[in-house]
């Protein structure tokens, strides 16, 4: 009679079960990798040709899930058709054991993270005190007050070009009482963004694509007529969106540059590098550290999907970000290989006809907090249409270079 598994050890703490028959949940090598589990960093459940989850593998597979520890190998698709309770499943022993790689780097990454002064200053805590929907003014008013040079930058964001606002601030408090908390959480989120630039400063390239990203992206929610949370998700979300790679340049600089080679000499997406050396990609990286440093949730999505060429309808932040990513790495950086964004410029067209934004948006700036975007003569007609999209982006971004504002990280 044939033995149920064989067991193999890759080393470094890690090992491989290889099974032969339809797994259930009553088998023997549920208990053995419950077991293994225990006893392994890592376990590379391969199924072989012969082998199979059956549906009551199911429950076994959400508790082995919950260890983050277990990785399974199947070929086809009615290998493992169960639900997998977020285990990855990989089609070949090499792609599971790259991974293995990536969680430990993903760690290592981690404990950088901690040690990190962007994340022991004023910003951060109030980024942290913000995720508290009923945060009030006082609690601010607390920690900005100990931190008067806080309090002075945010005052330099909120009366940057992007804000339209006619009369500067003087005071924090009337900052709030005009943007709200959701104002000053995208404000906060800048100013994170730019204490990480000092921190990441050699990072020059990586940091202008994502100042260039922030800019272009809010401006495509001015296009839409987006009124001023939008527009500031937005800016946000454009800002951030590579922190992942941000994250993986500063982990381990000269990986990075091959990436950066393999995208350009090879021709492959910059995700299919990042896997190949790092094990994980900047997406997902990016979208485990949200959590870690306390940012807003809608971030999550914008870190985990701006490569992706579909997208749940109804979202409109994370397509804007992806036109802007791609017009970028295409147009601009001339990346050989780009994330595919065409297919989002129809459904903006048509939000915009629906708000008839360009007769109605700059009369009504003044006390609807709306962007103000009176059409000028190249922003008529259908703006999204290709190739006028391209034109119109690319008069924005020379305008932007050359105010100093990408410089001066406003």
């Amino acid at each position: 009679m044939q033995h149920p598994f064989q067991l193999r050890d890759h080393g470094g703490n890690v090992i491989e079960m290889i099974v032969v028959e339809e797994i259930r949940s009553d088998h023997k090598v549920a208990e053995a990798l419950r077991i293994l589990i225990k006893k392994f960093d890592y376990v590379i459940l391969s199924l072989s040709e012969s082998a199979s989850l059956h549906p009551s593998f199911s429950q076994t597979m959400a508790d082995l899930a919950a260890t983050g520890r277990l990785l399974v190998v199947a070929r086809e698709d009615n290998q493992v058709a169960i639900e997998m309770h977020e285990v990855k499943r990989f089609k070949e022993v090499h792609e599971a054991e790259n991974r293995v790689e990536g969680e430990r780097h993903v760690q290592r990454i981690l404990e950088q993270l901690k040690k990190m002064s962007p994340l022991q200053s004023s910003a951060h805590k109030l980024m942290q005190m913000l995720r508290n929907p009923d945060v009030k003014f006082e609690e601010i008013e607390e920690v900005t007050r100990n931190d008067p040079k806080l309090t002075m930058r945010m005052l330099k964001i909120s009366n940057s070009a992007f804000f339209m606002r006619r009369m500067p601030f003087d005071s924090l408090k009337s900052v709030v009482a005009f943007l709200g908390i959701e104002g000053i959480r995208q404000i906060i989120l800048q100013e994170t963004f730019e204490g990480f630039a000092k921190f990441f400063a050699n990072q020059r390239d990586k940091l202008a694509h994502m100042r260039r990203c922030s800019h272009l992206t809010a401006y495509i929610g001015k296009l839409l007529g987006g009124d001023q949370v939008l527009v500031g998700k937005m800016l946000s979300a454009g800002l951030l969106h590579d922190l992942g790679a941000l994250m993986l340049c500063y982990y381990d600089s000269d990986e990075y540059a091959r990436v950066n080679r393999m995208v350009r000499n090879d021709k492959k997406t910059i995700c299919e590098a990042e896997i190949e050396v790092f094990g994980i990609d900047h997406q997902e990286l990016g979208q485990i550290l949200v959590p870690k440093m306390g940012m807003p949730e809608f971030l999550g999505p914008i870190m985990a999907k701006h490569h992706n060429k579909s997208i749940p309808a109804g979202d409109l932040v994370l397509p804007a970000v992806i036109i802007a990513n791609g017009y970028l790495n295409q147009h601009i950086e001339k990346l050989p290989s780009f994330t595919p964004y065409e297919q989002f410029l129809p459904a903006f067209a048509e939000e915009r006809r629906s708000k008839k934004m360009s007769a109605t948006i700059g009369k009504k700036s003044g006390d609807s907090k709306m962007a103000d975007i009176t059409a000028s003569k190249e922003e008529e007609g259908d703006v999204f249409a290709v190739p006028h999209i391209f034109e119109v982006l690319k008069k924005e971004l020379d305008k932007y270079i050359l105010s100093g504002s990408e410089a001066h990280g406003i």
